[in-house]
């Protein structure tokens, strides 16, 4: 099915009319083989989404109304990216958000990164500016490993001086032992990973696009399972 700039895409992850998200396509990316749409949600959220059976597209002016907003023709989730962090529960308007719902809900995006020859002072700065608990280090564009506070921490308690060491210096996950996730990756799946691989951050990436679309915290996990009792 092609699909234009003005089109409606109405995303059915539940059964339940109230838990559909509805969307306007804003721009049209990819190839025919690999399309891809930037979506603006109408809760005023963003992302990328590529073609699957999860949702259906209405073109523009067709009068959308929610009998038929069922299963459809393109548009699932697999490796949305950009999506700004969404809270489980809170705020007057907000949508709860359960474990079994695709972890690019609560993902920060987009994601902090760090330069691999950044000092950790740099670093720390970037972490206190962001108000996160981990960075990306980037390396010519290619994700070197994850800095955490934590590994600052220690690195500074060993004598190290902020202002002479590089943040790839001190990663507490290399690029080799990084632990990826899909954002349509279901929430208590992510939660798995972070137990199996004794890790407290996870960056999400996306089919076919380089880097991480997006990042995760054990917090982040906690507070929708902790909800979601």
């Amino acid at each position: 099915m092609t699909v234009h700039v003005g089109d409606r895409i109405v995303l059915a992850h539940e059964p339940d009319r109230a838990h559909r998200r509805h969307g306007t396509v804003r721009e049209v990316l990819g190839t025919p083989e690999s399309p891809e749409y930037r979506v603006v949600w109408d809760d005023g959220h963003e992302s990328f989404i590529y073609p699957g059976p999860e949702a259906i597209v209405l073109p523009a002016g067709t009068g959308e109304t929610e009998d038929t907003a069922g299963p459809g023709d393109t548009a699932d989730l697999e490796d949305a990216a950009r999506v700004p962090r969404a809270r489980s529960g809170r705020g007057e308007n907000a949508v709860p958000v359960g474990r079994h719902d695709p972890v690019e809900r609560i993902m920060r995006s987009p994601v902090r990164t760090v330069d691999a020859a950044s000092t950790l002072r740099s670093a720390a700065e970037l972490l206190a500016e962001a108000d996160v608990g981990a960075l990306v280090v980037n390396r010519n564009g290619v994700p070197a490993g994850i800095l955490s506070e934590r590994d600052i921490v220690r690195a500074v308690a060993g004598g190290g001086d902020p202002d002479e060491v590089w943040s790839a210096d001190v990663v507490g996950v290399d690029a080799d032992d990084i632990v990826w996730a899909r954002p349509s990756d279901p929430i208590l799946q992510v939660a798995e990973l972070m137990r199996r691989h004794h890790v407290r951050h996870v960056p999400l990436r996306a089919r076919a696009r380089p880097g991480a679309v997006g990042i995760v915290s054990a917090r982040d996990v906690l507070d929708v399972l902790y909800d979601d009792r």
